[in-house]
């Protein structure tokens, strides 16, 4: 219980089912097949790839991380760049924020962006935040003809709230994730609760939009946030596979904007990471093709 009287079993709800990898499985084999069917339903080829954005999370090794092993299961060129992101949970956020500037100013044509976690393995069951973790991997491809085009972004920073999520070694060798009880939570209930709106709002306003222009995903840690954030910003779509598959923390983004990219009706998207730093992102997308063209 902290100061605001709520536990970590009432802030993180919302989820029916998780997928965790079997035994013998490893997130990277996801990686692959996700980037395979983004290039795919890009109708690109391997050749066309010439940056790979992304992460594992968490490697085999503490370096290199395994999006190099990503690189060599799909036999991208020699020639791509591998750009590995640590910067948990807006990974996939940055990759496309990268990606698109690179793409702007002629330095890349067609890059990949691919995140895997495999956090099952990594969380400490005793505690309320862990049941919500879910294993996945979800890519999607960024290049000159996309359907929807990067119109704007915002992030946060606050660098005070440093430690209050972590990813480290403790009583034994293994590396396990924490929330701390009053820092940790108040991340959640405060930072996130809040400022995920704020931020939204003032950048839909900077464009003269508003909630009901846009289709909206986001972290999906915890149902009372997103009930939240629903409610603040009102989106026309509010897109997440919570029930589903759980909280696939850096993957989330990738994978719920897989999963319900065809049912996307609304012009704008939004897509709106929290991470731990502690540090917020936005990232304010324009449909460039009319439905009718899809």
């Amino acid at each position: 219980m902290n100061a605001q009287g709520i536990s970590e079993v009432d802030l993180f709800t919302g989820l029916k089912e998780r997928r965790h990898l079997a035994g013998d499985e490893r997130v990277e084999t996801f990686m692959v097949e996700a980037a395979r069917v983004a290039i795919k339903r890009a109708h690109r080829t391997v050749l066309d790839i010439d940056r790979l954005y992304g992460y594992t999370s968490v490697a085999e090794y503490l370096t290199p991380n395994s999006l190099y092993e990503v690189h060599h299961a799909l036999q991208l060129p020699e020639q791509t760049m591998v750009i590995p992101l640590n910067n948990e949970f807006s990974t996939f956020l940055v990759g496309i924020l990268q990606a698109c500037e690179a793409i702007t100013v002629g330095h890349s044509k067609h890059a990949l962006v691919v995140c895997g976690t495999n956090w099952t393995q990594y969380m400490d069951y005793t505690q309320g935040h862990a049941l919500s973790v879910g294993d996945g991997a979800g890519a999607a491809l960024i290049g000159p003809d996309a359907e929807f085009v990067l119109l704007d972004y915002a992030t946060q920073t606050l660098s005070e709230q440093y430690g209050a999520m972590t990813m480290q070694t403790r009583e034994s060798a293994h590396p396990t994730y924490k929330i701390t009880e009053e820092q940790g939570l108040h991340s959640f209930q405060v930072s996130a609760m809040h400022g995920i709106p704020a931020m939204v709002l003032s950048l839909l306003k900077k464009h003269g939009l508003s909630g009901k222009d846009i289709a909206l995903i986001t972290h999906q840690a915890s149902r009372v946030l997103m009930d939240n954030w629903a409610a603040r910003i009102e989106p026309k779509e509010y897109l997440d596979t919570l029930e589903q598959f759980g909280n696939l923390t850096l993957a989330s983004y990738a994978v719920t904007l897989a999963y319900h990219y065809p049912l996307i009706t609304a012009p704008y998207l939004v897509l709106a990471a929290v991470g731990v730093g502690y540090h917020q992102t936005v990232l304010l997308f324009k449909r460039s093709i009319n439905m009718s063209e899809r």
